[in-house]
């Protein structure tokens, strides 16, 4: 197995990076619920609940949003030709569900990794299409055996 070029090693690191970043971003503030002043949990539970199938709707959304993310990450690991433009897709497809969501409260570190998320997974569909990295996704592409592509 010959070694990893620095690019494909910068490559992989941003994406598990990225997948890190927002996976414990959003799952911080239930893992810690002291993050949020108990003043603000009061007040986000006095507001009125959306109706359950509304709320049921919107989850399985987002868990699928989640799902399919974490297959694009996967297909951008693995240089796989049809990522790139999937996972450009699915981006797209994320920030028009975001209104769904409604309101939501996070605490300032929960705000910061999944703002390093977005901002790690950017650049990571930026390098898939603009860096000599995006040859790689070409349905043509052979490894050279020196590693150094």
């Amino acid at each position: 197995m010959s070694a990893l070029s620095p690019s494909v090693l910068l490559f992989r690191t941003l994406i598990l990076a990225s997948v890190a970043s927002g996976m414990l971003g959003g799952a911080l503030d239930l893992l810690k619920p002291g993050l949020l002043p108990e003043p603000v949990v009061r007040a986000l539970r006095e507001l009125p609940q959306p109706a359950v199938e509304f709320a049921v709707s919107v989850n399985l959304l987002g868990f699928l949003g989640l799902v399919i993310s974490l297959t694009a990450a996967a297909g951008l690991f693995m240089f796989k030709p049809w990522a790139r433009g999937f996972a450009l897709a699915i981006t797209i497809a994320n920030l028009l569900f975001y209104p769904l969501y409604g309101a939501q409260t996070r605490s300032s570190w929960s705000l910061l990794l999944l703002d390093v998320s977005s901002t790690l997974w950017g650049a990571v569909v930026a390098m898939s299409y603009v860096s000599s990295l995006g040859r790689r996704f070409a349905f043509e592409y052979h490894e050279r055996s020196d590693g150094l592509d």
